[in-house]
């Protein structure tokens, strides 16, 4: 097996897209998104869920509305965003099945919200007086179920929350809990079961409980299957889990998955600069990339896989060679792209390529950005106590990346 044996990459014309793009370069696969969330939503029909489940795939680890088209056409499918920006790009692209996760906002972005009628997961009760007080065609709340830093109602805090929807005579339309990236699918069940219960307290009339993301992607693994989150056991349990609980039947359940969809529908190519520098500290590929265009792999410290190209993009597979870090073109001392050493098959020259799977999700979208937040405008405090304004906050679309407005043909 090679790194390539189970992609869709090696259907791929690389050599075509390197020659009239050049490198490095994203690549997404629309089939490998479609066959994800097909899986998905297979998964929930064959638990007796299919009517019951609704999908927002989040907008923030991919943002590219040309990739994300799928969703406009899918039933029961819609995207999650969290900043106005975000939704007035989607709108453009024709978009129009949102809900909205933005974390704690200010009066007025809520009163946004509110003007789009999508529903809006709120984040303290602060902001759902606010909504309440304005009358706000319906009222959505996050809860935090790890009493964290996160923003999110905490469970200390849902007896007050339901005196206020009470005290406006509103009932809560919608709940959103998410169950933590990274736990165990018997973690996930447990906060599922935890949050029928506060459903069952709290908010027996709510319409909706929005069990968020968290839903886990393998890195490591090659084989497609062993990679995907098992949606068909995860389902099959909160089925059970439902009709045991006595959760009625007209409950929507909503889900954000996001890397479990987007992971593997992406790879980065990039080239090969020359051969192997090997020095008494370490062995390096050198290539035209940089950390910027992934940084979640080291932040996260997440091994991707890996391939090397020839100049005909075929892989070069190769038990002899070298374990080297992958270095990217700056002359930054941290720019690696992944974190420890991959096998560097002999043969690997300045005449090859590099191709790093699974970089559909928080890769490009954190590339000169961090999840589509604008930047911030700089102050300059003078030495007698006066102030300067010397860079003006960027507006909604800046460090955007160069998003078109019209799909362009690759051809030869």
């Amino acid at each position: 097996m090679t790194a390539l044996s189970h992609s869709w990459l090696r259907k791929i014309d690389l050599k075509l897209i390197a020659d009239q793009v050049g490198t490095p370069v994203f690549i997404y696969s629309e089939a490998q998104f479609r066959k994800n969330l097909s899986r998905v939503r297979r998964a929930a029909d064959d638990a007796g869920l299919g009517d019951r489940v609704e999908f927002y795939i989040p907008f923030f680890p991919n943002s590219n509305p040309h990739h994300l088209a799928p969703l406009k056409e899918m039933d029961g499918f819609g995207v999650l965003v969290q900043l106005p920006s975000e939704y007035r790009v989607l709108r453009a692209h024709g978009f129009d099945k949102f809900i909205v996760s933005p974390g704690h906002v200010s009066d007025s972005e809520i009163s946004f919200w509110d003007n789009t009628r999508c529903p809006t997961f709120l984040a303290s009760l602060d902001e759902v007086t606010h909504s309440l007080a304005t009358r706000a065609p319906s009222i959505s709340v996050r809860i935090d179920s790890l009493d964290s830093g996160k923003p999110g109602i905490k469970y200390g805090e849902l007896d007050r929350l339901t005196a206020l929807l009470k005290e406006y005579g509103r009932e809560l339309d919608c709940v959103e809990v998410y169950c933590g990236s990274g736990n165990s699918l018997d973690d996930m069940v447990r906060t599922v079961e935890e949050m029928f219960e506060v459903f069952q307290r709290h908010f027996p009339t709510a319409r909706g409980i929005n069990f968020a993301g968290g839903h886990g992607f393998d890195y490591d693994a090659h084989a497609e299957a062993d990679k995907h989150f098992d949606w068909a056991r995860y389902f099959g349990r909160l089925a059970d889990a439902a009709r045991r609980m006595g959760i009625p039947e007209d409950v929507k359940f909503l889900f954000e998955p996001a890397r479990d969809v987007l992971a593997d529908t992406g790879a980065l190519l990039m080239s090969v600069e020359r051969s192997v520098i090997t020095t008494p500290v370490s062995s390096l590929v050198v290539t035209d990339g940089c950390r910027m265009l992934m940084p979640s792999a080291q932040l996260r410290n997440r091994g991707h896989n890996t391939a090397f190209l020839d100049q005909d993009m075929r892989e070069i597979v190769n038990e002899k060679g070298v374990s080297a870090a992958v270095r990217g073109r700056t002359i930054l001392r941290n720019d690696y792209l992944l974190p420890g050493e991959v096998h560097v098959p002999e043969g690997v020259d300045a005449t090859s390529y590099l191709v790093i799977l699974d970089t559909g999700a928080y890769c490009a979208t954190q590339h000169m950005e961090f999840l589509n937040v604008p930047p911030a405008a700089e102050v300059l405090v003078n030495s007698d106590g006066s102030m300067d304004l010397i860079t003006a906050a960027g507006d909604e679309l800046d460090k955007w990346r160069n998003l078109l407005a019209e799909k362009q043909p690759v051809k030869n």
